[in-house]
């Protein structure tokens, strides 16, 4: 089905829609967006449009281009278009939209309205070949000297953008990348700042689906009574967007709702149970409170007046309820079979959490490999329990736990796991948080900086991941369709998790 387009009026206001060939053949005046990605050096990302384009084939322009599609918000469509292009994700900004008519063709014209959007990378594209058959990082003042000397290398939309903004103006977006979108860039004030991670990108970005999920999720966690009062962090945490990331062969947002629902409930029980003492975390309880949380996950049968006593400890505690609202939301969706998977990885890691506490109360820091050991379970296992129930099929309960899908599945959870504590690592540094992190023990153990801790973490998530990698590799050589659907939708889960890790409001200080 061809590509429909937004038409808007001179002042962007949507009009109708219309397919993307006759609005180029008609000049019709459509929303377009033109990105452009700086590094922190204040050099220009171009790319070299590939041959097989239907205009302007060959010449040479800023980083990407696109169009949003009906539905879909500017800002979510250029991070989309951004990752489809070159394979960068970065946060954006828009600085200005500029009105113009052009003839690209004898029989095509482009009319937009074109949003112009920066951003910042110290990461090299990976470009797709279909879109873009070269690139280059160049100086704002080699680019101004080439359009001069040679404009007809350059499309005309580049050109026009650079005659209506003058090299100067493009120069101060380079400035304003710099100072609001540095955090792509290695900050020498944070000691705590993540390396580059070895990690596929991820398989969709739409953060207009994101939205819709978190719109289902908001009241849902203000009915249960979970983080109360902080709505807006919930919101900034962007756990419809950690769902529409990590679970893409489905777009249904009450599948998707499911995953939202789990890491809001599991982040609920880490912070009021195990980490955060500003939120009620007190390390001797943890196991005790743990117990309780059994009977949320699987209905305890006891004799009166004891069931009543237990229905009371059920109700009162809003993490408790939270547990229980998730479970009913995955027996909606699950088998039996599938469910019993679910439980099992939750009340797994709630075992590590306990042992985890204790390390705490008993001032005893665990040796790294004892640490990495306990880290594999007390990871996103249960999250990633939902990959075939969200996906509407169900992986059977023996493919599920034989050994090698168990080691592909246990291994992507050890590497997104780490990478958590890589990006977690500075909000566990302050005072209140627990400190139990990779960089954090990597400090005691070597008693090495924060820089040189985050360094060594990253090169062990980068071991894993490629560890990782080779089993996938090796079971998908006899994979049947169920398994390599699976196995795709752990790589799917992976590249997700870090993508949202990046540019999540819950870790940041």
């Amino acid at each position: 089905m061809e590509e429909m387009l937004i038409l808007v009026s001179p002042r962007d206001r949507p009009t109708g829609t219309a397919p993307k060939m006759q609005v180029h053949r008609q000049g019709l005046r459509h929303r377009a967006f033109s990105i452009f990605i700086f590094d922190p050096h204040g050099r220009l990302l171009l790319q070299r449009r590939a041959a097989g384009k239907y205009h302007s084939a060959g010449l040479w322009t800023n980083t990407c281009c696109g169009h949003p599609r009906p539905g879909e918000r500017t800002p979510a469509a250029a991070r989309r278009r951004l990752q489809e292009e070159m394979g960068l994700t970065c946060d954006l900004l828009e600085v200005t939209a500029m009105l113009y008519r052009e003839q690209v063709t004898d029989q095509l014209i482009e009319h937009e309205y074109d949003h112009l959007l920066i951003g910042l990378s110290t990461a090299d594209p990976q470009a797709n070949p279909e879109e873009a058959q070269d690139w280059q990082w160049l100086t704002l003042e080699a680019l101004t000297q080439q359009l001069l000397m040679s404009p007809e290398r350059f499309t005309v939309w580049l050109r026009r953008i650079f005659e209506t903004f003058g090299s100067d103006t493009v120069g101060r977006w380079a400035e304003t990348a710099r100072q609001h979108l540095g955090d792509a860039e290695p900050a020498p004030a944070s000691a705590w700042h993540v390396p580059p991670l070895h990690c596929p990108a991820p398989f969709r970005i739409d953060d207009a689906l994101a939205d819709t999920v978190d719109d289902l999720l908001l009241p849902w966690v203000a009915r249960i009574g979970i983080f109360d009062g902080q709505l807006d962090k919930i919101r900034a945490s962007g756990f419809g967007r950690f769902a529409t990331l990590c679970h893409t062969d489905t777009d249904d947002p009450d599948r998707l709702l499911l995953s939202a629902q789990c890491i809001a409930a599991l982040f609920a029980v880490d912070d009021h149970y195990c980490d955060d003492e500003r939120t009620g975390s007190q390390p001797r309880r943890v196991g005790p409170r743990l117990s309780v949380a059994l009977a949320a996950l699987e209905p305890v049968h006891l004799t009166a007046p004891f069931h009543a006593d237990l229905v009371r400890a059920l109700e009162r505690d809003p993490v408790l309820v939270a547990l229980q609202a998730y479970m009913k939301r995955v027996e909606a969706f699950a088998t039996p079979s599938q469910v019993a998977r679910v439980r099992h990885e939750v009340i797994a890691m709630f075992v590590t959490m306990t042992a985890e506490a204790a390390w705490r109360t008993e001032g005893i820091a665990p040796a790294l490999w004892e640490y990495l050991a306990q880290r594999q379970t007390n990871s996103f296992l249960p999250c990633m329990s939902l990959i075939d129930v969200i996906g509407g099929y169900e992986l059977p309960a023996n493919v599920y736990s034989h050994p090698a899908v168990r080691r592909v599945t246990t291994l992507a959870a050890s590497a997104t796991i780490i990478a958590n504590d890589l990006f977690s690592a500075p909000k566990e540094s302050l005072a209140a948080i627990g400190d139990f992190n990779l960089p954090g023990l990597m400090i005691r153990a070597l008693n090495g900086s924060p820089q040189d801790a985050m360094a060594r973490s990253a090169a062990i998530h980068d071991q894993v991941m490629r560890q990782y990698e080779d089993a996938e590799r090796t079971l998908l050589a006899d994979a049947d369709p169920l398994l390599a659907r699976y196995l795709k939708g752990v790589k799917s889960w992976v590249a997700g998790s870090l993508e949202w890790h990046r540019h999540s409001g819950r870790y940041r200080v």
